[in-house]
């Protein structure tokens, strides 16, 4: 008994090293196992993310690349520079009476038509040479230019507002000391942006035609010389720019001048006007078939002769007709003498 007693204390103890050794053994193999675990993890989660940000990269391209304007056939386009009320605002405006001349133009295999908004009367050239926009209507200075650069040509001129001419006014404060031009020398003067007509390049123009040196400034408040007449440009704010006075003098249309005050227009002066000049041109491309072009013309001037044509006209910035114009230099009365003076500013942006 002894013996076997022996044994078994001995077979104890055999085991017991090996034992041990198994827990020894163990700890490092859980450190393995955890630290495989993490790294398996951690490539899942930098999978995922970089996946994440490669799809949303996609879906931000394609989202970018359906609003630009393309060749695509069957396709109407009417491009003007977007102004300060947004590109939204301007598609909104534009896409009813888009919407009528294509039901109008069905024989020339248009199914539907689309605004293009442009920044500048540059792009607007290169998408007109790209046959990107087929119909620009916008004011004189782009029409012109676009005319120039890319062989659009003025067909029509769009009474928008109402009226089939208008020209532009430099306004002061009734109290203000700015009696003439020259007393712009020195002052700050509001301009709406580098791309309107009689907010900007038509004023500007004329103010440098009279001999006026004129530069652009940052903000309101920076330094102007007393040899120089400067300006900034506001966007749609030049009324509230010189009612608060922010800036002493603006540029803008006096019809629209005139809208926004009121009755209390009494309270403003007219400083200078510019010439009267179309309102609104319609050009299209230069290589558009010409019986395509007559029946764009056709469409335009009997548009408010029928109820459907006149609600079109009224729901377009409030437009009272199209009126014929000669496809020459005489069309755009004094933007073409005028337009030497700031044409490579236009065409530079």
């Amino acid at each position: 008994m002894e013996e076997i007693k022996t044994d078994q204390n001995q077979a104890i103890q055999n085991l017991q090293p090996q034992s041990d050794s198994i827990q020894q053994t163990t700890k490092p193999i859980k450190k393995k196992s955890f630290l495989l675990i993490f790294i398996i993890l951690l490539i899942i989660v930098v999978v995922g993310f970089s996946w994440y940000i490669y799809t949303k990269r996609s879906q931000s391209s394609q989202k970018t690349q359906a609003t630009l304007p393309s060749t695509e056939k069957g396709i109407l386009r009417v491009g003007e520079n977007i102004d300060e009320a947004g590109l939204a605002e301007d598609t909104k405006e534009f896409q009813p009476f888009i919407d009528y001349l294509v039901a109008n133009l069905h024989q020339y295999g248009y199914t539907k038509g689309v605004f293009v908004g442009t920044h500048s009367v540059s792009e607007m050239a290169q998408l007109v040479r790209e046959h990107k926009i087929d119909i620009v209507i916008d004011s004189a200075f782009p029409v012109y230019v676009v005319g120039k650069l890319a062989g659009a040509q003025v067909i029509a001129d769009r009474w928008k507002g109402g009226v089939g001419t208008y020209h532009s006014a430099i306004f002061v404060k009734k109290e203000s000391t700015i009696n003439t031009t020259s007393d712009l020398k020195g002052k700050m003067l509001a301009f709406d942006s580098n791309t309107s007509t009689v907010g900007y390049f038509l004023p500007k123009a004329e103010l440098i035609k009279e001999g006026y040196t004129l530069t652009q400034k940052t903000k309101p408040t920076d330094l102007c010389t007393s040899n120089e007449i400067c300006y900034t440009f506001v966007h749609g704010s030049v009324y509230e720019t010189v009612a608060k006075g922010v800036v002493p003098a603006g540029a803008e249309s006096e019809l629209e001048i005139d809208g926004y005050f009121g009755d209390k227009i009494k309270n403003y002066r007219i400083v200078s006007r510019s010439p009267d000049i179309s309102r609104f041109l319609v050009a299209t491309r230069g290589d558009m078939d010409i019986k395509q072009i007559n029946s764009i013309k056709s469409i335009l001037f009997t548009l408010d002769q029928t109820k459907q044509g006149r609600n079109t006209l009224s729901a377009f910035a409030a437009t009272a007709k199209f009126t014929s114009v000669a496809n020459n230099d005489t069309s755009y009365g004094v933007i073409k003498d005028l337009s030497s003076i700031v044409e490579d500013e236009i065409i530079k942006q």
